[in-house]
């Protein structure tokens, strides 16, 4: 199976996958049962679900964000041995949705996170997510609280702290429209 998924992965990035026949119904199957999965917790079927839906479908950038969410949150949760393969699927599927749709906010924002939460050496860093940054833009309803937190990771509480106010007051001027005046 990982033979497939390189081969996959390899084929939509130089653009002959595209070219395949979709079958999208099972495709389709395989994703439900994939989210099923995942909201269940059991993040290495829901991967794998999802990689066979991939297989189906080969040029979807949403199938390739499931993959890479579903090996982000099993990362998380492996065993020291295991947790760098499953950072690296989960990078090589995150980027990949991002090549194939890069407009897509969310699947800019889950590459983000997985930049500033995994070390390095596991494909993260904080130059990677502070160059994502600015592909998100300024216009992103949670720059603010990103920002924030890719300055905590560095270390730079006081631009941590700044930026969280700013998203505080941000949220309370947003609420206050929201909140019915006497």
């Amino acid at each position: 199976m990982r033979y497939w998924s390189l081969i996959l992965l390899v084929g939509a990035a130089t653009g002959w996958a595209a070219s395949l026949p979709a079958n999208t119904e099972a495709a389709s199957r395989w994703e439900s049962d994939g989210r099923s999965l995942f909201l269940a917790c059991e993040f290495k079927q829901a991967a794998r679900a999802f990689e066979k839906a991939l297989a189906a479908e080969p040029a979807s950038a949403h199938l390739y964000f499931w993959v890479g969410k579903s090996y982000a949150r099993l990362a998380e949760i492996s065993s020291p041995l295991s947790a760098p393969r499953n950072a690296r699927a989960a990078q090589r599927g995150l980027e990949q949705a991002v090549a194939i749709d890069p407009r897509n906010q969310e699947y800019l924002r889950e590459l983000f996170d997985f930049y500033v939460d995994s070390p390095q050496w596991f494909g993260g860093g904080l130059e990677r997510a502070a160059a994502l940054l600015e592909r998100i833009g300024s216009e992103d309803p949670g720059a603010e609280v990103r920002l924030a937190h890719l300055a905590d990771s560095r270390e730079e509480y006081r631009g941590a702290e700044w930026w969280m106010r700013r998203a505080t007051l941000r949220t309370a001027a947003v609420a206050g429209y929201l909140v019915p005046q006497r």
